[in-house]
């Protein structure tokens, strides 16, 4: 126990402090998605700069992990082909538009209605059509994370997909 002074005007006493007890150990995660890896490389030093601020007690583990992405998926319209790694992706005819689609509007959010009108071509289908041909879709490219939900909107490509539309 520490001790602490307590001023009185003819006086002083000490009284006995206890001893804050030891503070749990706080864990921090920090996930940058997307970027340049020179970005990444940057937010990693200045991390490290800060743990060594935080002294020599410090027990701080820093490291980089970068997510594995699957192989590059090749969308050729006019011969109305998906290949990965040259295999030809066995997709249905609305599953290769909407993969198309989406591929050719990077970063866009669309709604079920959206998606039917654009892909489907009428919007008389119940919105729960596009969620099984997304869930399809996402099965047959092994890649769960292909196609975004953004809750409460709709769906979009994910920013790491790694799609090119031949031109």
């Amino acid at each position: 126990m520490s001790a602490l002074a307590v001023a009185h005007p003819r006086r002083v006493h000490l009284r006995p402090v206890p001893a804050l007890p030891p503070e749990p150990p706080v864990t921090v995660t920090i996930s940058i998605a997307g970027g340049a890896a020179e970005g990444r490389d940057r937010v990693l030093a200045a991390l490290r700069d800060l743990v060594d601020a935080a002294g020599p007690g410090a027990e701080v583990e820093v490291q980089a992990v970068v997510p594995e992405t699957g192989s590059p998926i090749h969308l050729d319209p006019r011969a109305r082909t998906a290949l990965r790694d040259g295999e030809q992706l066995d997709l249905s005819r609305l599953e290769y538009d909407l993969l198309l689609f989406l591929a050719r509007h990077p970063r866009q959010v669309f709604s079920r209605s959206q998606l039917l009108a654009q892909v489907w071509g009428h919007t008389h289908t119940t919105n729960r059509t596009v969620d099984v041909h997304v869930s399809r879709l996402r099965t047959k490219l092994d890649d769960p994370e292909v196609v975004t939900t953004v809750y409460g909107l709709g769906y979009r490509l994910a920013d790491d997909a790694a799609i090119t539309v031949e031109v």
